[in-house]
């Protein structure tokens, strides 16, 4: 494009699928086990037993954390996707309307 910008929409494509697969692959194993965490008080020991709630606190708001990365990556993947679908279709549309002129 002379004096403007291109757009690979393929990359665009292959980025969407990236921010979409590779962090939902890399901690959706371990996500689960974290939410499924079948710790109790005791299992802290009597001086310790105290502990426990800000622990499991924590770690379930760790849990929640990590869903809302997962939420936003896919959320942005699509936006990708779908910016690569109309710079496709804005280039097919300017593309007929270069031909169309050249006639």
């Amino acid at each position: 494009m002379a004096g403007g910008h291109k757009v690979d929409t393929e990359a665009l494509t292959r980025a969407a699928k990236a921010l979409s697969e590779m962090p939902r692959n890399t901690v959706q194993q371990p996500l689960a086990a974290v939410k499924d965490v079948q710790l109790v008080a005791g299992d802290f020991g009597e001086s310790h037993g105290m502990n426990f709630g800000p622990y499991h606190t924590g770690v379930l708001r760790l849990a929640g954390m990590v869903d809302a990365y997962l939420k936003a990556s896919d959320a942005f993947a699509q936006k990708l996707k779908a910016a690569g679908g109309h710079y496709q279709a804005g280039q097919a549309a300017s593309g007929a309307t270069l031909k169309e002129a050249g006639k």
